[in-house]
């Protein structure tokens, strides 16, 4: 508990993967909850307690443990040996890239917003280049991934077997959210709704320092992060402020086709995250890992995806 807060960050994800990796093999094994508590253990159940209390989270393995917290290029944390190893620790590597752009792309618009000197024309241009990558690593997974090593490996990754909990998955991107609002934050929310009352619905999975920004965009009057918002049961107008709306309408065509641009390639990378999840889970039959039995699918993976926007 008195790590500096980097290494406390990576063993905190240690205890997740090991408090995981029990549940998961007592599930294996058709061990009776009970007996599946006494594999965890008192001590190991009690680190993963007491590193939520310094840093919350979600009390499973989370996307954030997973993927921004795993130290893949140095030290990585998977499940598997040899090949399937590897290719998990390069599904997490190609994940974490992704992350990193969409970092970038999120620092650019919110620059754009924030920023009465910002240049709109070079904030647009990064925005649109760190998307255009990112979907050139997610285009990689979908061409060149193994479905039969993804399959060894995924199977470590799955909803918790004794708790009504959901597992790691790419649903519970703090950073995709944050770069949707910003792009095209009033649109979604006319179109697609449900996406914005799943995020805080499920607010607890996500990466929290992140999610919990986007919260204080959207919740201009501070409500709290855990109620959704006035104006997402129809009390209040969308607050515009939180995306870059208001700065293109002080802009010409140009900088508009600009903000176009970047709505494409923000719309590719949805339907093709849809067409991978398809690929590599759905269509072999696979669990559904960030999905609740109670939901649609097809719909979560659309939430983000506008087909049809105004862009002129």
């Amino acid at each position: 508990m008195s790590l500096p807060k980097s290494e406390f960050e990576i063993a905190k994800t240690d205890v997740q993967y090991l408090v995981n990796c029990a549940y998961q093999i007592s599930a294996f094994a058709g061990l009776h909850p009970v007996d599946a508590e006494l594999t965890v253990g008192k001590e190991l159940s009690r680190l993963a307690r007491l590193s939520r209390q310094r840093q919350p989270s979600v009390d499973v393995l989370s996307y954030e443990d997973m993927i921004l917290t795993n130290p893949l290029q140095s030290d990585p944390r998977v499940y598997c040996l040899g090949s399937a190893g590897v290719e998990e620790r390069d599904f997490c590597l190609g994940h974490q890239y992704i992350e990193s752009e969409l970092q970038s792309a999120m620092d650019a618009l919110l620059e754009l917003r924030d920023s009465a000197e910002a240049d709109a024309r070079q904030c647009l241009a990064v925005c649109v280049e760190r998307l255009e990558s990112a979907n050139c690593v997610l285009a990689r997974f979908f061409e060149c991934m193994s479905p039969d090593l993804f399959g060894q490996f995924r199977v470590f990754y799955g909803k918790n077997p004794y708790k009504d909990r959901l597992g790691p998955s790419g649903r519970f991107s703090a950073r995709i959210v944050a770069v949707s609002v910003l792009l095209i934050g009033e649109e979604l929310f006319h179109q697609k709704p449900q996406f914005y009352r799943d995020v805080f619905r499920l607010s607890e999975y996500y990466p929290q320092r992140c999610i919990h920004e986007v919260f204080r965009w959207l919740s201009p009057d501070k409500e709290s992060a855990e109620l959704q918002p006035r104006w997402l049961n129809g009390k209040a107008d969308f607050p515009k402020f939180a995306t870059i709306s208001p700065v293109m309408e002080r802009h010409g065509s140009e900088i508009r086709k600009l903000r176009a641009s970047c709505v494409s390639a923000l719309d590719r990378f949805t339907q093709l995250h849809r067409r991978t999840a398809l690929k590599y889970t759905i269509e072999p039959g696979r669990p559904i890992v960030g999905v609740e039995a109670a939901e649609s699918i097809e719909s979560v993976l659309s939430q983000r995806l506008l087909r049809a926007v105004d862009q002129s």
